[in-house]
């Protein structure tokens, strides 16, 4: 005999235009202590909460009869299977985000040289284009605090869309995007010529810094939507809706990137590739005019969304193994004159540089297929011990190319196999991520929750960037130097950023092993702790204002870092 729970409404909070839901009732049946029942997490989080999904009409409704798991289970794998028309447009919204990243990243990082751009004011347009990805939480919030029409992403996933590509028009409207090569070879980015009326830096910007945001809050409404169904899969099963949706987002970058470095050698390569970022999330508007969200009949209110989170992140389940994800990620410090070197040094051309980013792309893209197929059996404490092991020994490999021991490669192979292997390592680490955070989402604040432990991992990849560009100033590695031989400033920048790209391995033990080990310190209330969450929030809340400031800085003292 199943029980059943129901959140009882009061007639005055159920408007006209909701009548239309039709309420299913989540069964608890006796034996659900089976880990591979359909929803048993789901059902158990749902049950305590006292909190009810609700779909639109036509979908099974659950009377409490012996039919109920068979209606439950029917409708969970509707929601599970993404290639629905209703569900089509949650994976296509990652399809068109990596399209775009995936032609804009490549033009920003060569685009500002040929407009004679500064080394400072290259680095303020990859900051601003990036600084976004760092106010997730607040998309997050903002989305499940003010539904529109009942709904919390759909919306504002078409107001995201509508933002990126309005901002990309002054660009294209009020500047000459084209190129003229002074000389024969075109793929020499120092011989081709910006004419008088290509857009300024402030313009470039100003732009791309608004068309992210818009990226991005379009991003954290898929998030939410993928974290809502993520949590209705099968112990069995965990992950495979975001490595589809992740999957394909690596896919779609992994088309447009090398595209966008072959188009940008025409005469007029920006002109073309801004255009297509416009036009291609046009494409996008059918799948989300079908897509179904479940509509909010009672939101939670401000006040208990907070309270919610804050009992969340005061959870070791939460504040520990996030903890260290922030640790880890700010202390990826990459070596920010090691580009300056394979240029200076080594000749390498835009397209050689974009080439490395491109192959990078599809290598963390084949990480996240890589850990799906072959080591989701591997303990999430293995999986990141090895990878930083991996990853210190590979970064390494710079010293041996510094000093030109190759062992008879291309230097560009070399390069290639040391920087993509890094981003092969992080490929197979950001789907157990992704999963960690999943299972610390609380129901009804799956945007706010998820977008902040997103957050974390970006503004902490923020402040490992401008960690990076500080370090410049320790040792002499400017482009003079580069240019003289003087390679010993290089050689004792990259030992330093090994050795704190491998200091997380010391903390291994914050993160857990799995899920179950997630499961059960989120179970014991004993674990909870105000100055953990306290602590956890303070370091997220100045890594943020840390990510504001040094936008602004680089935007008002160019070069205030120590970039040239």
């Amino acid at each position: 005999m199943n029980n059943v729970k129901r959140r009882s409404y009061s007639k005055a909070a159920v408007t006209e235009s909701e009548l239309e839901l039709q309420t299913v009732a989540t069964s608890v049946s006796d034996d659900d202590d089976d880990d591979d029942t359909v929803g048993n997490r789901n059902r158990d989080s749902l049950r305590d909460d006292g909190i009810l999904c609700l779909v639109p009409d036509g979908m099974s409704f659950c009377d409490g009869d012996d039919d109920d798991d068979d209606d439950d289970k029917s409708l969970i794998e509707r929601e599970l299977q993404l290639y629905r028309l209703s569900n089509l447009g949650v994976p296509l919204n990652y399809l068109f985000v990596g399209l775009v990243q995936g032609l804009v990243y490549p033009l920003i990082n060569v685009y500002p040289l040929d407009l004679g751009a500064t080394e400072a004011q290259q680095t303020t347009l990859l900051t601003l284009n990036g600084l976004p990805a760092c106010f997730k939480i607040f998309f997050g919030f903002w989305s499940d605090n003010m539904p529109i029409g009942g709904l919390r992403r759909k919306p504002y996933m078409l107001f995201g869309w509508a933002l990126a590509v309005a901002s990309l028009l002054p660009v294209l409207l009020l500047s000459d995007l084209s190129l003229v090569p002074l000389s024969g070879d075109s793929n020499n980015r120092q011989q081709r010529l910006a004419p008088s009326g290509a857009p300024t830096m402030p313009l470039l910007c100003s732009c791309f810094f608004l068309s992210s945001c818009g990226v991005w809050i379009t991003d954290v409404m898929a998030d939410s939507l993928v974290a809502e169904k993520a949590k209705l899969e099968m112990d069995k099963d965990r992950g495979n809706t975001q490595a589809i949706c992740y999957a394909v987002r690596g896919l779609g970058f992994a088309i447009t990137s090398p595209l966008s470095t072959w188009l940008y050698n025409g005469d007029r390569g920006p002109h073309v590739i801004i255009l297509m970022a416009l036009l291609l999330p046009l494409c996008f508007f059918p799948a989300w005019y079908h897509l179904r969200e479940h509509k909010v009949i009672l939101p939670m209110s401000t006040r208990e969304q907070c309270f919610e989170l804050w009992n969340t992140v005061c959870s070791r389940a939460v504040w520990q193994p996030m903890g260290f994800i922030f640790l880890y990620c700010a202390m990826f410090v990459s070596n920010s004159a090691w580009k300056q070197f394979l240029e200076t040094v080594l000749g390498f051309t835009s397209n050689q540089l974009n080439a490395l980013m491109i192959i990078a792309g599809v290598l963390a893209f084949a990480g996240v297929v890589s850990y799906k197929l072959f080591l989701t059996s591997w303990s999430w404490r293995r999986l990141y011990l090895f990878g930083m092991a991996l990853n210190g020994a590979f970064s390494a490999l710079q010293l041996l190319l510094i000093k030109g021991e190759t062992f008879g490669l291309d230097p560009f192979f070399f390069a290639l196999g040391d920087d993509a292997m890094m981003d092969f390592i992080l490929g197979t680490q950001l789907l157990p991520m992704c999963v960690m955070m999943v299972n610390l989402v609380p129901t009804g604040v799956e945007g706010a929750s998820y977008a902040l432990y997103t957050t974390t991992s970006n503004v902490a990849g923020a402040l490992s960037d401008s960690l990076s560009t500080m370090l410049l100033r320790i040792w002499d590695v400017s482009k003079e130097a580069l240019i003289q031989g003087d390679l010993t400033g290089l050689t004792k920048l990259t030992i330093l950023t090994t050795v704190l790209q491998t200091f997380p391995i010391l903390f291994i033990g914050l993160l857990p092993h799995s899920v179950e080990d997630i499961e059960r310190m989120r179970d014991n209330k004993s674990y909870s702790s105000s100055l953990g969450g306290t602590i956890f929030l303070l370091v997220v809340a100045f890594s943020i204002l840390w990510a504001v400031f040094v936008g602004f800085m680089n935007i008002l003292h160019p070069g205030w870092m120590g970039e040239s």
